[in-house]
């Protein structure tokens, strides 16, 4: 069985079928919901704006220009979603200045302390370098289709991957120094 391209399933999407949007859905919420757990830091948060942004997509599907594009139209989607979270956030805690962190936001489950460790490490890499983190390791999105989804060549995605690589093993040896 031949697993039906973007372009293919936008078309269907377009054509009334209604489980072609689920099936963009299966494939990109897991990226999606990085990317904002990325910006939030906080799972549920990631959860809900990841929601909206494929309401958002869907409801703007007629939008976008290159049906092949659909994962790095996605991708900037969920970015504009996080920093308009953050700027509405921002603007509620200095109307709620009284609350207390407990109040505000409810924590995430606790973790392993590595895990812990090791996702601090990766939100102090750029953005890009993150990112591509997230789709090819965490995502186990193919190369091919990580860059397509960063909007990179394929020279250019390695060297990105390859400097997060690198990045992350300073910090993880700095760490250690320091333990």
């Amino acid at each position: 069985m031949t697993i039906p391209s973007d372009r293919k399933l936008i078309q269907a999407v377009f054509a009334g079928e209604n489980t072609a949007y689920e099936k963009l859905y299966d494939r990109y919420a897991p990226l999606v919901r990085a990317v904002c757990y990325d910006m939030t830091g906080n799972l549920a948060d990631a959860q809900d704006l990841a929601q909206d942004v494929f309401m958002r997509a869907y409801e703007k599907l007629d939008h976008l220009r290159n049906a092949d594009s659909f994962g790095k139209w996605l991708v900037g989607i969920a970015r504009l979603r996080c920093k308009e979270w953050r700027r509405q956030r921002l603007r509620s805690q200095d109307r709620n200045v009284g609350l207390n962190d407990a109040q505000a936001a409810a924590p995430d489950p606790p973790n392993d302390d590595r895990i812990e460790q090791l996702r601090k490490m990766i939100t102090a890499l750029p953005p890009k370098e993150r990112l591509a983190l997230h789709i090819f390791y965490l995502q186990g999105k193919s190369a091919d289709n990580a860059r397509r989804i960063l909007g990179l060549s394929r020279s250019g995605f390695y060297r990105v991957l390859e400097r997060a690589r690198k990045r992350l093993e300073r910090l993880l040896i700095a760490e250690q120094e320091n333990i």
